[in-house]
């Protein structure tokens, strides 16, 4: 009978990235909870202010989400003052999303804050191996499925 292992957890692939996801997750939703955000509200935050992305379907593109639960976070910082939603220029059909002066002030509170999480990741980490460790998470990402609704 052997007494070999047949799988570690400690040392399982899944498990040590569940774990560093899951500190990492852990900081950032600490932090935004500070200042009444939830992941997925950051997110809206960035890309609309950071990246200037006016439409529900872009925003819920850049997220990674979908168009639903991209409605359903509109909805809730509409109502909560974080944005304004009229209708488009020329299409009134279309639906522009603009940040009000209470959001714009978070954002600009909570970028800092988020920056410093990925920070204490970086420092831990050489010039070199900061490089490899990008081109395996890209390598690892490509061609997965974007839904991260439940973000």
């Amino acid at each position: 009978m052997s007494n070999a292992k047949r799988y570690n957890l400690q040392t399982g692939f899944g498990y040590r990235f569940t774990m560093i996801g899951q500190t990492n997750s852990r900081r950032l939703e600490n932090e935004l909870q500070k200042l009444g955000l939830t992941r997925m509200k950051w997110c809206v935050l960035v890309a609309v202010g950071e990246e200037k992305l006016h439409q529900p379907s872009q925003i819920a593109e850049f997220i990674g989400i979908n168009r639903t639960a991209a409605s359903r976070t509109l909805r809730q910082m509409e109502a909560e003052g974080l944005i304004v939603r009229t209708g488009g220029l020329g299409d009134k059909r279309s639906t522009n999303v603009t940040l009000t002066t209470k959001a714009q002030g978070i954002l600009n509170q909570a970028i800092p804050r988020v920056a410093f999480i990925g920070k204490w990741f970086r420092e831990k980490l050489s010039p070199v191996e900061l490089e490899q460790l990008e081109n395996i998470l890209n390598k690892l990402l490509d061609g997965e499925e974007r839904d991260f609704s439940q973000l």
